[in-house]
């Protein structure tokens, strides 16, 4: 990114936020036609940025449909604020638990570097549709980056960010500006609400929170030790667990791992494309 893009982001972060939100109605209503007669698919992970788009696309008088894409690994207290606050939502629910899909296929652990999770169980949906959702420059650097307002999906269709140049001060003004419920997590003081145990995020935290989560996990790993150690890749080179004597070294290692990178997010691309990388996860 050069300075001068630097420097537009940074004048359209500093716009008062009435403005902003008049833009981002504006915006929705603007791409409502290319949406159909389907309308927009939202969606929504029931987090702080995904109820201020919401909200605006009500605002807008839009037509639209929310979406939420079933980790199977959510706190538990993000389930409930969106089963009783958001009762209309639609929620693509997964064939199989996150954690026990670690052996198939041998994928393995998600990693900061191998994040099949959220391309599998996260950016998926809204093919061929236009999609809200509510990725922010403010975020990471490389959001600022590679975002724009409208972008085409690789899958089809469009991406519309509407909240892409809001701040963190701006959203948490709108919720309590237009009395939005949220997630009571925030109030404990998460920032950001995820898959428990995501190596992106802070996992002995989040096994302290939700120690059932954490014994789920070692069972995950187990399985997938159990059905892939001594089991040679399709090149026929050994795995690169075959380096580790054990599943507890290999646990260890993945708990113990590098912290969250603030660079890095779930939404870097919603549609990501290109091969799966099976055997390139991070090693130790």
């Amino acid at each position: 990114m050069t300075d001068d893009e630097k420097q537009l982001i940074l004048q359209a972060q500093a716009v008062p936020l009435e403005v902003k939100v008049r833009k981002a109605i504006l915006l929705l209503r603007s791409y409502e036609e290319m949406a159909g007669p389907e309308g927009y698919y939202l969606a929504f992970s029931g987090g702080k940025d995904s109820i201020v788009i919401k909200e605006l696309a009500r605002l807008a008088g839009v037509r639209f449909e929310p979406v939420y894409n079933q980790t199977t690994i959510d706190p538990p207290e993000l389930v409930r604020f969106i089963r009783e606050k958001h009762p209309e939502t639609r929620w693509n629910v997964p064939p199989k638990n996150l954690i026990m899909r670690m052996e198939d296929s041998a994928l393995g652990p998600p990693t900061r570097v191998n994040r099949w999770c959220c391309k599998e169980y996260k950016e998926t949906g809204g093919n061929d549709r236009v999609i809200i959702i509510g990725v922010r420059a403010a975020e990471s650097p490389r959001r600022a980056a590679t975002w724009k307002q409208v972008t085409a999906n690789r899958n089809g269709g469009h991406i519309v960010c509407p909240i892409l140049y809001w701040t963190d001060s701006d959203v948490w003004l709108f919720i309590h500006q237009q009395a939005l419920p949220y997630c009571s997590l925030y109030d404990e003081g998460f920032t950001r609400l995820g898959c428990v145990g995501c190596p992106m995020g802070n996992q002995r935290r989040d096994f302290r929170r939700w120690p059932g989560f954490e014994r789920l996990w070692k069972i995950g790993f187990q399985r997938y030790w159990d059905r892939w150690k001594g089991v040679p890749r399709r090149d026929g080179k050994p795995r690169w667990i075959e380096r580790l004597p054990n599943v507890e070294a290999l646990w260890n290692w993945w708990i113990t791992g590098e912290r969250y990178d603030p660079n890095a997010g779930c939404q870097n691309e919603f549609a990501w494309s290109g091969e799966d990388e099976i055997d390139a996860e991070a090693k130790p």
